[in-house]
């Protein structure tokens, strides 16, 4: 469990989160405990089982991926106030 709490301390530390060894230890059983529910996972025969992409018969109606014409660059940049260098120039909105 000493090993489980340094990884607690050092998750911790990297979201900047300050926690109270109750919390650590309460973390600590939680984590063991998802961990061993993907040890659980892991070990299960899926090798019969085709995957599932959906739950439901929903297929997706897509379209035919087909490439039109580009827009003139010259011509959108020049609805801009602030185009330059064929990019658009915003101004600085945090500082």
């Amino acid at each position: 469990m000493a090993e489980a709490n340094d990884y607690i301390k050092y998750i911790a530390g990297l979201a900047k989160l300050s926690l109270e060894d109750s919390e650590m230890q309460s973390l600590a059983a939680d984590m063991t405990g998802i961990i061993g529910l993907m040890d659980t996972l892991r070990d299960l025969d899926t090798d019969s089982i085709s995957a599932t992409e959906h739950i439901s018969k929903i297929t997706n109606n897509m379209r035919e991926d087909n490439p039109g014409t580009p827009f003139e660059t010259e011509k959108i940049i020049s609805n801009s106030k602030h185009g330059m260098e064929n990019c658009f120039s915003i101004p600085k909105m945090i500082d």
